[in-house]
């Protein structure tokens, strides 16, 4: 079973009334942050990537078999956010509503971009343990449902799966379960229909059949009724012509057509008026709301590194005055005195730099994920690795929880490094390969403790003196490093119990 896929836990549940949000502390939520980053500013987007790169590196190891393949194709779904960032808007007002908004965005986004790139065998990893013309190689379909999709009957549920989780299209789907075309394509369409009549009673407080997108019934209930039989057919034409266009947005709401057959929808849309085509956009709205709700229990945290690829990749931008935009007096902005515009726009750069230095980390240790130093210390398996002293002078230690796959390291006495130079940390892989960069620090920086994710793929943390902005690979020899495999537990234990000491050898 896929590593990263070998569960669906049940998605998390939405915000209550009396859980802080964004807004009740004062902070950027989702929509802000993606806006932010649509005017140009990376810090506001890194913290964007922060909170949700684990729905798309998850959804990422869900569809591809190679890892490379996987934080690539994640690499590239932020990119294209970004590309997309200055398009979108989310007016809702709600605050909860808008954080569900932009999830789902970017999740479909996710999706559609992950599916291009299996349907079109375009990234390196993608090899001969795939299936054929480019299924997803997830174990979609063999998973246990979710509380939210054990609604659907077994049959509905592995074709969901498949087409979802495993970027199949129908056909794929039939295929693969040796069903007929228009039985998985009634399959489809009637599993997303039931968990969007849940999904209406969840979060709108009404049933399905209120809302007009889901007013068409599954198929044996319209026979019932109209003594006609709707069923779906082995093609699309034949479809629209039976008069099931409306079924088929559910289908394209999965990414699970075809590009000649979405040609062909969008021809017949544009015949049908606009009517038909508001209706339309709005089943497939539904539609991947519900889904992408669904199958949140995919979420899985993506490598330390990921992000710094990210923002490598990002064309060169001012970064973090998105978040002080508009501080400045209203006169300038409606043209004052020109004489002042310097003094003032300095002023708008130290105010851009303190919010950066005191706001943005609040935001992202508060509301875009845990606190890792806070989690490692209260974690039950904490414990600090021995202190390691630094050949050019200082110390640093390592503290560690593998239960949840958090660590961060402390550092003591550091000198100020040679002009030209700054400390950079490395973290390299049990596996032998190349090492991943923490990041270039100065002195004054590594007075804070340096976080990172996945400790359990790591066997040390390196420190090295690089040029200033660092380096690809480290390229002097080593300061000092922290074993991260066999620790020698020295100093206080923040979680368990304080005489739970683990041994030299503990993994």
């Amino acid at each position: 079973m896929n590593q990263h896929a070998s569960g669906l836990s049940d998605p998390a549940p939405a915000p209550s009334a009396a859980s802080p949000t964004a807004a009740d502390l004062g902070l950027p939520g989702l929509d802000d942050l993606l806006s932010l980053a649509g005017e140009g500013d990376q810090a506001s987007f890194s913290a964007f990537y922060d909170a949700t790169a684990p729905w798309v590196y998850g959804m990422a190891s869900a569809l591809f078999a190679s890892e490379a393949d996987a934080a690539e194709a994640t690499v590239l779904t932020f990119l294209r956010a970004w590309d997309e960032a200055p398009h979108e808007q989310f007016d809702e007002d709600s605050a909860t509503i808008r954080h569900r908004s932009v999830l789902c965005w970017l999740e479909v986004l996710a999706h559609g971009t992950m599916t291009q790139l299996l349907r079109e065998d375009s990234l390196p990893g993608y090899g001969e343990d795939l299936l054929p013309e480019g299924a997803g190689a997830s174990e979609a379909g063999r998973r246990e449902p979710t509380t939210v999709l054990s609604i659907l009957t077994p049959a509905q549920f592995e074709a969901l799966d498949l087409a979802w989780a495993g970027g199949r299209t129908y056909r794929q789907v039939a295929e693969e379960l040796g069903v007929a075309v228009p039985t998985v394509k009634s399959r489809l369409r009637d599993a997303v229909q039931r968990i969007s009549a849940r999904y209406q009673e969840k979060f709108l407080g009404r049933s399905g059949n209120e809302d007009p997108v889901l007013q068409r019934a599954v198929t044996p209930e319209i026979a019932a009724r109209t003594g006609t039989t709707r069923n779906f057919t082995l093609n699309l034409s034949q479809d629209l012509e039976n008069g099931l266009g409306k079924e088929w947005a559910d289908l394209v709401a999965l990414d699970a057509v075809s590009a000649a057959e979405r040609e062909e929808l969008d021809r017949h849309l544009s015949l049908e008026g606009p009517e038909f085509t508001t209706l339309w956009r709005a089943r497939i709205e539904a539609a991947r709301r519900t889904v992408t709700w669904a199958f949140r229990g995919l979420a899985t945290e993506p490598p330390s590194e990921l992000l710094d690829e990210v923002l490598h990749r990002l064309p060169a931008q001012d970064v973090g005055m998105g978040l002080v935009d508009g501080l400045g007096p209203s006169d300038e902005r409606e043209g004052g005195s020109a004489s002042r515009r310097p003094v003032k726009k300095w002023m708008l750069v130290v105010a851009g730099l303190l919010v950066l230095a005191l706001g943005l980390w609040t935001v992202v240790r508060l509301i875009m994920g845990p606190n890792i130093v806070a989690e490692v210390n209260r974690a039950e398996d904490s414990f600090t690795t021995q202190q390691v002293s630094l050949t050019e002078g200082g110390s640093m230690q390592g503290h560690v929880s593998k239960e949840s796959g958090m660590a961060y390291v402390t550092f003591a006495g550091l000198p100020v490094p040679d002009e030209g130079t700054e400390f950079q940390l490395w973290l390299f892989p049990t596996d032998g390969s190349a090492p991943h960069s923490l990041g270039a620090h100065s002195a004054e920086d590594l007075q804070d403790p340096v976080t990172f994710r996945g400790v359990e793929r790591f066997r040390d943390l390196v420190v090295t003196l690089e040029p200033e902005g660092g380096s690809e690979t480290p390229t002097t020899a080593e300061l000092g490093s922290v074993d991260l495999v066999h620790q020698v537990t020295q100093g206080p234990i923040y979680g368990g119990h304080p005489n739970n000491t683990p041994s030299p050898s503990s993994d």
